[in-house]
């Protein structure tokens, strides 16, 4: 496991002239740039200490080949996303898919969905979500669903689009974990409205992540809810073994995984500027 910084901004010709010199190639124009947290990482940080705003230069981890093919589970941070809940009209999908008078107007915890999820678009992979507001929701097509997810129990239910039923797509009902974690040392905020507690969603921020004594066959979310304002969202935590499928059928790619493990110590977030 190696510390890395995830550097965003938008580079000049005199900014790749500059970074060259530390054997990075970067291109002029909005680019991402992966470095390791070492001696020439402080020296280009204080560099572009008046330039850099707060989420310009961000703390993540790189996992080597044996970390992950060693962890038995994995948070899934990422995937392909696709189209937004629908009626996305100040947020009407709250009312029309979910029981709206348990949804929290502070923090937008207790959804609990009654209706089926209606979509605006449909991806060309067979494992995806949402690219914003709803993010632990997976739709699989129909293929993934009996191949990789049904025979785990995975329960399912129907999306619509324009009115229609989907017959090829579904949406995964992904049951939630009674067992807590500790995530003492993580930031968190707690709701002046309901008290519940929510969590940052900076896990590439922290090693690991910490693993139940007794976690879900296949996939499942947490118990505590992450995110800030009025998302909210648990978070996917998903088995070694449909991991191997979802890579196989590339319908999941490894740099979106973060490796779990039960005696993972929960360090502290560290950010460049305070």
């Amino acid at each position: 496991m190696r510390r890395m910084r995830q550097i965003k901004d938008r580079w000049t010709e005199e900014d790749v002239r500059y970074l060259s010199q530390f054997g990075i190639k970067a291109k002029v124009g909005h680019m991402i740039l992966n470095i390791e947290e070492d001696e020439r990482y402080f020296v280009i940080r204080d560099h572009y200490r008046d330039r850099w705003g707060r989420y310009s230069d961000i703390l993540c981890y790189e996992y080597s080949i044996e970390e992950i093919e060693t962890a038995d589970y994995f948070v899934l941070k990422d995937w392909y996303g696709c189209g937004y809940p629908q009626p996305d009209r100040n947020f009407k999908y709250e009312s029309i898919s979910f029981d709206s008078s348990k949804i929290c107007q502070g923090c937008g915890c207790g959804r609990i969905q009654t209706n089926n999820l209606r979509v605006n678009k449909l991806s060309k992979h067979g494992f995806w979500g949402f690219s914003a507001w709803l993010f632990d929701e997976i739709f699989v097509s129909k293929n993934v669903y009996n191949e990789v997810f049904a025979p785990y129990g995975i329960e399912k239910r129907d999306v619509i689009k324009a009115g229609v039923k989907l017959e090829d797509v579904f949406q995964l009902i992904i049951p939630v974990i009674d067992e807590s974690i500790a995530l003492s040392n993580r930031k968190k905020e707690i709701c002046t409205i309901c008290g519940e507690t929510k969590y940052t969603m900076q896990h590439f921020a922290y090693p690991f992540f910490p693993l139940h004594n007794h976690p879900l066959p296949g996939i499942y979310k947490t118990k505590e809810y992450f995110g800030s304002g009025h998302e909210a969202q648990h978070v996917l935590i998903i088995s070694k073994d449909i991991v191997n499928k979802l890579l196989k059928s590339k319908d999941l790619k490894k740099e979106w995984l973060i490796p779990c493990r039960k005696s993972s110590n929960d360090i502290p977030i560290a950010l460049p500027h305070k």
